[in-house]
């Protein structure tokens, strides 16, 4: 009996060993022909395969290499784009001068000349007497030169002598003053010459730089325009810097800003008297004037306000003061035109010529 049960025993724990072992071998068996990876604990990543020295680059360096940087964006600002810069505009031809603006004025060939006009192809000369003008004294003489040039160079100024200061101890008649200049019309100066101020430009030379707030001044500009210069304010520095062709110092200047007349007047020589005047219109346009007087029977002459009126009836844009009484004289063609009480040589002139003389 007990070695019965004795081998039932054995015989069941072979069974048992029979059955454990052969799950075993077919799991062995199993893994050998396809290994099967375990599966990796909770949170520990996940290895990637390591690519091969040949192997492209992955997606990390990729987007690396074709991400573009971005453009920067345009702040916008207040400034206005800028535009073309249009061309400049030219400067307006200057009247008569560098342009014939009045070719009607002059005329071709040989100098047309009569009593009272001389008309060539650069220089156009019209003297007319006026007698008693309404809304003026009488009896009244005027002689007006209406006179065109076409080069700056026809209007000039001349001095008895050679030196300035000499000019004032050697006056010479206009007439042979006319005579040496080779001059068309002629007229009395300012008597710089007498004083040691002011600044004075002859013909393009600069012969005194003196500041003179006692008188204004008168500057003629190389390009035909005529300024006059109030006393306090015509520094010889400031007349200067204008590059003047000529500069006298006398006065006063007869009309504003605008071309009307004034009722004050930076002189103390406001009085009835013979008168004579430079007149503006334009550049390469101007006028000599004088008025006759101290002869109550043919004229009386102007004071200050009267001249000034008279001017601005002419329609002038500028007009200048010089020097007068007994020395007011206008010569034409080598004659007197106008009548002084008493013939008095003068120290310097102004006058008109063909152009292209030497300095």
């Amino acid at each position: 009996m007990k070695r019965s049960v004795f081998c039932l025993m054995l015989i069941l724990c072979l069974a048992a060993l029979a059955a454990c072992g052969g799950p075993q071998e077919a799991a062995a068996a199993d893994a050998t022909a396809a290994p099967t990876a375990e599966p990796a604990p909770m949170g520990t990543p996940v290895p990637t395969d390591t690519p091969s020295p040949t192997q492209a680059p992955q997606v990390a360096v990729a987007v690396v290499e074709t991400e573009a940087t971005p453009v920067p964006t345009a702040v916008p600002t207040d400034t206005p784009a800028p535009t073309d810069t249009p061309a400049p505009t030219p400067e307006p031809t200057p009247d008569c001068l560098h342009g014939a603006a009045h070719p009607d004025l002059f005329v071709a060939g040989e100098p047309v000349k009569t009593d009272m006009s001389y008309v060539s192809d650069k220089v156009s000369i019209r003297i007319e007497r006026i007698e008693n003008p309404e809304g003026f004294p009488k009896p009244m003489v005027i002689f007006v030169a209406d006179i065109y040039i076409e080069d700056i160079t026809s209007l000039r100024s001349a001095w008895s002598k050679e030196a300035l200061r000499d000019s004032a101890l050697a006056p010479m008649d206009v007439l042979d003053l006319m005579a040496r200049e080779n001059a068309l019309l002629m007229i009395n100066g300012d008597y710089v010459s007498k004083w040691d101020f002011g600044c004075v430009v002859k013909n393009g030379q600069v012969a005194r730089q003196v500041d003179n707030p006692r008188y204004d001044a008168c500057v003629l500009l190389r390009d035909g325009t005529m300024l006059t210069i109030d006393g306090d304010k015509a520094s010889s520095e400031q007349i200067l810097s204008l590059d003047p062709w000529q500069a006298w110092c006398f006065g006063p200047a007869l009309l504003d800003e605008n071309g009307q007349a004034k009722e004050k007047f930076n002189s103390a020589l406001t009085g009835v008297n013979p008168r004579t005047v430079l007149g503006y219109y334009a550049p390469g346009h101007y006028c000599f004037v004088v008025v006759e007087g101290r002869r109550d029977k043919y004229s009386r002459g102007m004071d200050l306000k009267q001249l000034s009126r008279f001017m601005a009836s002419l329609g002038c844009a500028a007009a200048y003061n010089l020097d007068g009484g007994d020395s007011s004289v206008m010569a034409f063609d080598g004659q007197r035109v106008s009548k002084p009480r008493n013939v008095r040589s003068v120290p310097d002139v102004i006058y008109i010529c063909e152009p292209g003389k030497e300095n």
